[in-house]
């Protein structure tokens, strides 16, 4: 059985007085919950960049095999994607004005 939605499509609690989805992601409105999944995912990276002097790669490009190369390729890579943006905004971009209707002095 789904849960009732009023006319407007809002979420509406059950008869527990629980949203659906509060089972799952009820932990996310905790006041440290960022903070705690900063430090696990700050765990994580620490443990993989552990591991990662610890695994022998046979690689094609013997730059590859350097301990952290994809770390640092993924980061470049993202930094790449992200400062792309700027220069495409200023070439593609519209004025500020661009969807106002124009006005005309013919009266």
């Amino acid at each position: 059985m789904t849960d009732p939605v009023d006319p407007d499509h809002k979420a509406t609690p059950r008869a527990d007085g629980k949203y659906a989805g509060e089972r799952w992601f009820g932990w996310t409105s905790h006041p440290k919950a960022g903070a705690y999944t900063f430090i696990a995912i700050a765990v994580l990276s620490a443990l993989l960049f552990g591991a990662d002097f610890l695994v022998h790669r046979h690689e094609y490009l013997h730059i590859a095999e350097f301990p952290v190369f994809y770390a640092l390729f993924g980061f470049a890579s993202f930094a790449f994607v992200v400062l792309s943006g700027w220069p495409l905004r200023k070439l593609l971009g519209r004025p500020e004005n661009y969807y106002e209707p124009e006005t005309s002095s013919d009266d």
